[in-house]
């Protein structure tokens, strides 16, 4: 029985390094998703920058923009690099067909999956407060096309 159990244990921390690595591309796979969605983002923002009314909007939309920034230009390369050095560390581990020495990866990974949770969360809020603005101005947009519009054919 103890035997069966020590047999097991590299089998199934095989399996466990390959599921981590498949994760990791999984998560290498989100970071570029989130950075093409911040582009196109950022064309909305700059689209309807001019179309802000009011003080609160402009407000909403400089934090917008001050995120966009942050995230795009330093947190996503930060995850982006880390989370390739994660699949190569991975990689290497599952082709040498070494023990994952748990030490050492908590070590140089540690917190990463977490960090990556607690980014999805935090922007899934901004995507939220994003539409919530980009939809106030499109509609405001469309209405001054409108009443535009009715002037015109008076």
């Amino acid at each position: 029985m103890d035997q069966m159990i020590a047999e097991s244990q590299p089998m199934s921390m095989e399996r466990n390094i390959e599921e981590m690595y498949h994760n990791s591309l999984d998560w290498q796979s989100e970071v570029s998703l989130w950075k093409q969605e911040l582009k196109f983002f950022q064309k909305m923002l700059d689209t309807y920058t001019g179309k802000c009314l009011s003080v609160e909007q402009k407000q909403r939309l400089s934090h917008l923009q001050n995120l966009l920034i942050y995230y795009d230009g330093e947190l996503l390369d930060q995850f982006r690099q880390q989370t390739r050095r994660h699949v190569k560390y991975l990689a290497h581990q599952m082709e040498e067909e070494n023990i994952l020495n748990l030490d050492e990866y908590q070590q140089k990974f540690g917190g990463l999956s977490n960090h990556l949770a607690a980014f999805a969360t935090e922007y899934r809020r901004y995507k939220k407060d994003f539409f919530a603005l980009m939809e106030e101005l499109i509609d405001q947009s469309v209405e001054k096309e409108v009443q535009a519009e009715s002037l015109s054919t008076e």
